[in-house]
């Protein structure tokens, strides 16, 4: 299923941005957005990211960015890089925790072809900031994730170092444009979300005018935030739900993947590829326009898992988005 054919079946939520009445000049922008691909992870994800770039170029997106948790660095993963790469206007990249599993941040980059961790750039009239929230915080000093190092008491991972947190208050100051921000972890989710995520939320809140919203990956949700007058949206996995060991099934794939992928029985993957595209108006207005598609059966729930609290739900979706001024 195609963003295309998704829209009718989705609710639209309100966002609360105020488009300042200087960008009424702006052209409208278009990109594509994924999250959490987890290549390393899946038998399609060729097929899955192919779906998703061949939309982007029908629809001449003015730029493309992932949200983290893509592929490792792999000589067997160039072959899908390859795939991201038939898009050839801009392509962005945000760094996910799993990124990490096995290369330092500079390996990874390099293997991707991006240059910075964290970084800012003005498109058409607005400004897009990308954070990188992959630090452990111990002993009173940040330290990069690096080959698998987070995998520690979770009281210690998921920070934005201090001269990060400094940048992005100059970065955010020194800009007239609207803004959006994006991570791989949530700046506002109380479970899964940035530990000192506090100190960022209090510097968006001085500036409210300029934030048009937040988005994130790493939680493989689908869900809407509003906070202080800041919006954070949830962009759900392009591929799966991981599940407790209490819940694994092989009967999503072919029985030979399972030898290949050996966390594949504790995935729940979705039938389609999720993905979604933005439209940024003369206005200052955003819409997100997302898919639907519906879970690889088993379902997690015919497993026999129960629905998690508000904010935490799994589905098979991505919602859309509007702001009506």
């Amino acid at each position: 299923m195609c963003a295309g054919t998704a829209t009718a079946l989705l609710p639209q939520t309100l966002l609360s941005f105020e488009p300042p009445s200087t960008t009424k000049d702006f052209t409208t922008l278009r990109f594509g957005m994924v999250a959490d691909v987890h290549k390393d992870l899946i038998p399609d994800a060729n097929k899955r990211l192919e779906k998703f770039i061949s939309e982007a170029i029908k629809r001449e997106v003015d730029f493309l960015i992932q949200l983290g948790d893509f592929c490792m660095s792999d000589h067997n993963n160039r072959e899908f890089l390859a795939i991201w790469e038939t898009f050839k206007g801009p392509k962005y990249h945000v760094l996910g925790n799993h990124d990490m599993d096995r290369n330092s941040k500079s390996e990874i980059l390099d293997f991707w072809g991006a240059s910075d961790t964290y970084y800012s750039f003005d498109f058409q009239g607005f400004h897009f900031i990308v954070l990188d929230a992959n630090f452990l915080y111990q002993d009173g000093r940040f330290i990069d994730y690096e080959k698998a190092n987070f995998y520690v008491n979770d009281n210690y991972r998921t920070f934005v170092d201090d001269q990060q947190i400094a940048w992005f208050k100059a970065d955010l100051e020194g800009t007239k444009l609207p803004t959006i921000v994006f991570s791989h972890q949530s700046l506002w989710h109380y479970q899964w979300g940035v530990k000192n995520r506090l100190t960022l939320q209090k510097i968006m809140e001085a500036h409210t005018d300029k934030i048009i919203c937040c988005m994130n990956g790493h939680n493989h949700i689908d869900f809407h935030h509003q906070q202080n007058g800041i919006d954070y949206v949830e962009i759900n996995s392009m591929s799966y739900q991981w599940m407790e060991d209490k819940y694994q099934s092989t009967k999503h794939y072919p029985q030979q993947f399972y030898e290949q992928y050996k966390m594949l029985p504790n995935i729940a993957p979705y039938k389609d590829p999720l993905y979604a595209f933005a439209t940024l108006g003369p206005l200052g207005s955003l819409s997100i326009e997302g898919v639907r598609s519906e879970w690889v059966a088993p379902s997690p729930y015919d497993l026999g898992m129960p629905k998690r609290v508000y904010g935490s739900e799994y589905s098979a979706r991505i919602s859309d988005y509007n702001i009506k001024k």
